[in-house]
């Protein structure tokens, strides 16, 4: 089995660190030597003449970020190249194996230059031509609150400098690795290697957006320490290793009935994608419930093979419509459903009689929200997945969208402890969270797929693999993997800015075939990762 890359808090990889050397004899020494030796390899085959017709500017802060880059620059001095490491503390100011790196340089005769000010850096950059590539190991993932002082003034200097390439080891100095905020400023990293595993900060903005392309390296930690812990980094492997060959002799009811109700007047569009990618899914039927009062237009939208029936709140046919629901093998509601006060007698004759897998989606969610109808999903007999957008989440949890911007490991974990229902938070790092506890984090910024539709895009996606009998964190996780990946062959086809929802439907296969490639392969995972 092929594990997802595991995503820690900087206090649990601090643990690890003290687990490593205790348990397994691992000292930090070892670590840090791997690490440094990781990210010369990296930075002089990403930038072979790094040093020869750049000069590397090193800066060391605190801590065993400092010791990271006292490793990089000596190993770049080692294979001959031009060399400068800035120091923000003096030696004593360095301890354990920190500390002794920095004496080897010493020794080495390096060139070492203690910045005291940041008036010496402002001389140094206004004497010297460059061009440079800087290496940021000023401060690692642990950093909180604000830069001051001198920090402040050399990442501002640094952002300013005439450099080629900005590498930041472990994190760009001034964003945390726990939230992704900024102390005011940061370094902006046009490349960032991180150590062990990557960090949450790695992935949610602000700070995400600091760091450039991202590499994450192994450094030798124990086998264990990947399956342990509760925060994983989905990767295509392991995600491909989910997906079940197709019965090539099954019929159409072997594939499930996925029933999507949604639609409204002027809303139609949104209950018609989530048809076609339930359909694109390899769904065996896929049926759509909507409004009277757009039956017609709807009818119009629709793929030809999709079965279409009328919501009735009374009368024998709504009797026959309350019978059949649990003839069905999932069911998606919400997209372009509407606020109209009937909503609510839909939604909670959903959430009550019906015992399959169920993605609640749109106005589905502001109706549960405004009429406080959480309750129903935490008596739901069968498995229930939320897939809100943040405006969403803030009106669920009745709290403000900044709040949920700001803190979304939060916003997550409190609507699952909430509800008991399998949540998605979208947006450029997707986050989802099952009642197990275990989060999910699908990184694949697209600025493409901020368009119309593409929420009902996923929304049908996810319903049509629950329809075939995945399980519903499983589907979930791959349903949200195969919609990034679509809406990366829709950007490479028309560009980011042109991509429609619709592209993204027309991409589903060729994300199918990526992914079974994939898994298909016998190349194993490399100790490297690139996560854009």
């Amino acid at each position: 089995m092929t594990w997802n890359l595991r995503i820690c808090s900087s206090a649990e990889m601090q643990e690890l660190d003290r687990v490593a050397d205790s348990e397994f004899g691992l000292s930090p020494a070892i670590l840090m030597e791997n690490a440094g030796r990781a990210a010369s390899q990296i930075i002089l085959e990403r930038f072979p003449r790094a040093g020869r017709d750049t000069e590397i500017l090193v800066f060391a802060g605190k801590g065993n970020n400092a010791g990271d880059a006292f490793v990089v620059a000596r190993r770049l001095i080692c294979l001959d190249r031009k060399v400068r490491v800035f120091h923000l503390h003096t030696e004593s100011g360095y301890k354990d194996a920190a500390l002794k790196n920095f004496q080897i340089l010493k020794k080495m005769k390096a060139k070492l230059v203690s910045l005291e000010s940041p008036g010496e850096l402002q001389a140094f950059f206004e004497s010297s031509p460059g061009p440079f590539t800087i290496v940021d190991g000023i401060l690692g993932t642990g950093f909180k609150g604000d830069l001051e002082g001198i920090y402040y003034d050399i990442v501002e200097l640094i952002n300013k400098a005439k450099a080629d390439e900005v590498i930041s080891l472990d994190i760009p100095t001034g964003v945390s690795g726990d939230t992704g905020a900024m102390g005011g400023t940061s370094v902006m990293a046009s490349f960032t290697i991180s150590f062990g595993f990557p960090k949450l900060g790695h992935f949610l903005p602000p700070g995400a957006g600091r760091r450039g392309e991202l590499i994450n390296v192994d450094i030798s930690l124990p086998p264990k320490f990947r399956r342990e812990g509760d925060k994983f980094l989905l990767m295509k492997r392991p995600l491909a290793e989910m997906l079940k060959e197709r019965d090539r002799y099954g019929h159409k009811n072997a594939f499930g009935h996925t029933l999507l109700v949604g639609g409204s007047p002027g809303r139609i569009g949104a209950i018609a994608m989530a048809a076609r990618a339930s359909h694109k899914m390899g769904t065996g039927l896929v049926t759509v419930a909507s409004w009277q009062d757009c039956f017609q237009p709807l009818l119009i939208k629709l793929p030809s093979e999709t079965m279409v029936l009328p919501v009735h709140l009374s009368g024998p046919e709504y009797e026959q419509y309350k019978r059949s629901l649990n003839t069905y093998s999932s069911i998606v509601v919400g997209p372009g459903l509407g606020m109209r006060p009937e909503g609510r007698q839909v939604i909670e004759e959903l959430l009550q009689i019906y015992s399959g897998p169920m993605v609640v989606d749109a106005d589905a969610l502001n109706l549960i929200a405004d009429y406080r109808l959480h309750d129903l999903l935490v008596r739901r007999r069968g498995p229930t997945v939320l897939t809100p957008h943040p405006g969403e989440m803030s009106r669920f949890l009745g709290v403000s969208k900044e709040a949920v911007v700001r803190d979304p490991v939060k916003a997550v974990k409190d609507a699952v402890a909430m509800t008991h229902a399998t949540v998605l938070l979208k947006g450029a790092a997707t986050l989802v969270s099952s009642p197990e506890d275990v989060l999910y984090l699908n990184h694949y910024p697209n600025d493409g797929m901020a368009t119309a539709g593409s929420g009902d895009v996923l929304a049908g996606m996810i319903g049509g693999l629950l329809g075939q009998g995945m399980q519903a964190f499983q589907g979930t996780l791959l349903g949200i993997y195969l919609h990034s990946l679509a809406g990366d062959y829709a950007a490479k086809s028309f560009g980011h800015r042109s991509m429609t929802a619709q592209d993204i439907i027309e991409n589903i296969s060729n994300a199918f075939k990526d992914i079974k490639a994939v898994a298909e392969s016998s190349v194993p995972m490399e100790g490297r990762a690139k996560l854009l």
